[in-house]
């Protein structure tokens, strides 16, 4: 049977005596009662010691007989009729050692030998309030068994055959419980398992308890889901005898995790073609601005070769041909004029030549990166005022033209960047060659700046230098971090994965 909360404080008080009333044993619940240890009273005192004794003394005074018998003391006036080998149930009120006050119902039987005579008694005391409330309360738990919208049945466990059902199993399954009680359950319901059924009973009777999810089938023939919780029933000896099951139906909630996750995944394969699509329009932009930026280098390089071959040739020729005019009769009067003119164009020739090594110096595909790129900080510390503190490290081995091209433009836009903004009395550019990448390090001792207010700028599209840096150095493969704060100066970083591969003809500088 199942065992119900509550009902273990009622369980009755029992008293041994001997003829003469002293007491030879108390149960634990008679201790729990009388809050007194066992030892305490046995053998040395009668049961009077719980009695209220002016109910004792009121029944001894009224010289009550009771079963033919005269009350002769305190203690007859408890056991009269079981002297007689009748056995009493009266109501008596005991007297808490603290002074309460508890209305008892109390039963007493004669203890006879194997004559019939009587060689002590036994007293059974029950708290009548306690057994009030546990009949009230047992009624209450069994109202509430069958007013609970979940299934509660038991099942014995040799048979596996339905000893409980109630209105809950009623209401879910549409059986009664007449037509379910002694029913084999899984035929009854034909139960699906989650897994086979002889694994699920050991687990069951290893750990007392089983949860999982069954597929039952109802009285008019529709399949629901239940969530089931099994509870091992066992008998006063401890011997497994039956299970206690609650089964909640989750039909409803199985559906709509069903329907939940078929539209998780529908929203997956359209997040996963969205994205397929996002990285091949990328991937699109990343060739195109790849290409754009080939097509600028390649046009850059033409127009510094123009600009050295056919105009600073021209200019060239203007100038000599000024010169040669000078020597010629007659031109003094326009001596000055010539004088102005020749240094006007030497002034344009001047620049002509620094935009074309600007466009695409020479040295980068004559000599590779490491010539180009000293040449240019130099030329721009000579022209900002600031020391430069030039090194290249490693195995200085060229890499390809993208990730030479890449470097040179990073460095010119962070030079250019340091004379314009910065007030640096030094800068350092550093070039690492490992054996997997090539490192740029380009920092100055300048004011420094708000990266977190750069980035907003360029977020917002009126800045658009870091954002240029960091493409070009993504487009190339590589990573690129700066790290800035005012009053400290600034550090960029950018590094290109390579795998070197010389080429024939280069001059490796050193």
């Amino acid at each position: 049977m199942v065992e119900l909360s509550g009902v273990e404080d009622t369980q009755p008080a029992v008293i041994t005596t001997a003829p003469d009333g002293v007491i030879t044993s108390l149960n634990p619940a008679a201790e729990r009662l009388l809050d007194i240890a066992a030892d305490a009273v046995i053998g040395q005192l009668t049961p009077t010691l719980f009695h209220d004794p002016a109910e004792l003394a009121g029944r001894m005074d009224a010289g009550v007989l009771q079963a033919e018998a005269l009350i002769a003391d305190r203690f007859d006036a408890i056991v009269a009729r079981a002297r007689i080998g009748q056995v009493s149930q009266e109501e008596w009120i005991y007297v808490h050692r603290d002074g309460h006050r508890r209305p008892v119902l109390l039963t007493v039987c004669p203890v006879p030998d194997t004559s019939g005579n009587v060689i002590g008694y036994c007293l059974v005391v029950r708290d009548k309030d306690k057994q009030v409330g546990a009949e009230e309360l047992l009624r209450h738990q069994a109202e509430l068994l069958h007013l609970a919208n979940d299934a509660i049945l038991v099942r014995d466990l040799d048979r596996d055959t339905i000893t409980y059902w109630n209105d809950g199993a009623v209401r879910l399954y549409g059986w009664t419980a007449e037509a379910a009680l002694g029913a084999y359950i899984h035929h009854f319901l034909r139960t699906r398992f989650p897994r086979p059924l002889e694994e699920i009973k050991q687990l069951f009777l290893e750990g007392g308890f089983w949860t999982g999810e069954l597929i039952h089938t109802t009285r008019d023939g529709r399949t629901i889901t239940v969530s089931s919780r099994w509870t091992l029933l066992r008998d006063s000896q401890g011997r497994p005898t039956g299970s206690l099951e609650l089964n909640t139906d989750i039909t409803e909630q199985k559906r709509a995790q069903e329907a939940l996750k078929v539209a998780h995944e529908e929203l997956e394969r359209r997040v996963d073609e969205r994205t397929a699509a996002l990285s091949e329009a990328n991937e699109r932009l990343r060739v195109l601005s790849r290409r754009l930026m080939e097509i600028q280098e390649s046009e850059r390089r033409a127009i510094a070769r123009d600009l050295h071959d056919e105009i600073g040739q021209a200019l060239t020729a203007m100038k000599l041909n000024l010169r040669e005019l000078r020597t010629l009769p007659n031109c003094e009067h326009v001596e000055e004029q010539i004088a102005d003119s020749l240094e006007i164009l030497a002034q344009v020739l001047q620049r002509v030549r620094s935009l074309a090594l600007d466009l695409r110096p020479s040295l980068l595909d004559e000599l590779g990166l490491v010539p180009a790129l000293r040449w240019y900080a130099g030329r721009q510390a000579e022209r900002a005022g600031w020391e430069l503190r030039f090194s290249a490290e490693g195995a200085v081995t060229r890499p390809s033209p993208e990730i030479e091209i890449a470097c040179f433009r990073l460095a010119q836009e962070a030079l250019t960047n340091v004379a314009r903004h910065s007030r640096a009395e030094w800068v350092e550019v550093r070039l690492e060659f490992g054996t997997r990448e090539v490192v740029l390090v380009i920092r100055d001792g300048g004011i420094g700046f708000d990266l977190q207010d750069i980035r907003n700028r360029a977020h917002a599209g009126t800045s658009i230098g870091l954002s240029g840096m960091e493409e070009r150095v993504r487009l190339a493969g590589g990573e690129f971090a700066i790290h800035s704060t005012p009053g400290e100066g600034t550090e960029i970083r950018a590094l290109f994965p390579t795998k070197p591969e010389p080429r024939l003809g280069e001059n490796a500088p050193t």
